[in-house]
């Protein structure tokens, strides 16, 4: 399931009979779509606010490999498109950041959702708070495990800035909390099931002490709690994770994730919709900069198993 270059997506919301010629807006996720569970709800978000916009603009659809070199590459394909607007979910990387200004300041407006980047000239950031979803994981953590728990921390990239505050909010909350809970590993899966597979197999290998994980990414969850129970007999085995996808619910069922932190991937890509909307066909610059959602706590008995 590795991340490889997908081809641009244009999806065409219903056909406007009255001017045959459409606005397009670019949409830039990072990782693959094999693996993209939370980006397709963030997408669907993004559909229906855009077929509710009578401009009915087209929406041209990438994802990027975790590579900021190849991100730059894609939103200057979508530039030379000729799109309107950008929603992108961008590496931090300087590069990115630059190019993002570049096209600012060209015109055409950037609404990061998900996850941001500093310096870059968009016009806002929709998604949740991550250094305290970071904290909230934390906290459920520790209501989970008894004194003395080591911890692994599986993200998708240190170059994910969501994913890096995530933990930073988690390592802080844990230090602070005087608990002796203590985090053994951190390590990166790139959103795949398979290097999450072997990922955690190593770092339970390495500190055989860790009895609890934490996945600060969506990407390879399916993967890492297969490589848990492989490794393990334990009874008693605590992991937390972001959202609900069918992964989730099943080792929910199995008694392996004990919680996950819920974020509203739908509702955040419909509101960044509407606001990069507001200022594509509006002039209207966003009320605020900085949008966070809501951050919700999901356990098995939330859900329909």
């Amino acid at each position: 399931m590795s991340a490889q270059k997908k081809a641009t997506r244009i999806i065409k919301p219903q056909e406007n009979s009255i001017t045959d010629k459409r606005d397009s807006i670019g949409v830039i996720f990072y990782g693959s779509e094999d693996t993209a569970d939370f980006f397709k709800n963030v997408y669907k978000g993004i559909k229906i606010e855009a077929a509710a916009l009578d401009a009915r603009p087209e929406l041209l659809l990438k994802y990027s490999p975790m590579s900021a070199i190849e991100q730059v590459k894609d939103i200057d394909e979508m530039v030379q498109r000729g799109i309107k607007g950008l929603l992108i979910s961008p590496i931090d990387d300087p590069i990115v950041a630059d190019t993002i200004q570049k096209i600012s300041n060209e015109g055409i407006p950037v609404v990061t959702v998900h996850t941001d980047i500093a310096d870059s000239g968009r016009i806002a950031y929709v998604g949740t708070d991550p250094y305290k979803a970071g904290q909230a994981a934390a906290a459920q953590m520790c209501t989970f495990c008894e004194d003395g728990t080591e911890i692994g921390i599986v993200t998708g990239s240190r170059q994910i800035k969501v994913h890096e505050l995530r933990i930073q909010g988690f390592v802080d909350y844990i230090k602070h909390s005087r608990r002796n809970i203590s985090v053994e590993s951190i390590g990166e899966c790139r959103d795949d099931d398979y290097k999450a597979y072997e990922l955690v197999q190593k770092m339970m290998s390495d500190s055989p002490g860790i009895s609890a994980f934490f996945f600060a990414t969506t990407g390879g969850i399916y993967g890492g709690c297969k490589g848990i129970f492989t490794m393990t007999t334990r009874l008693k085995f605590h992991v937390v994770t972001f959202d609900v996808f069918p992964a989730t619910r099943e080792f929910m069922k199995r008694g392996l994730i004990d919680c996950s932190i819920y974020q509203s991937p739908m509702h955040q890509g419909a509101h960044a919709m509407q606001i990069l909307a507001g200022k594509v066909y509006d002039g209207r610059h966003p009320e605020q900069e900085i949008n966070y959602e809501e951050l919700s706590i999901k356990t098995k008995e939330c859900l329909y198993l």
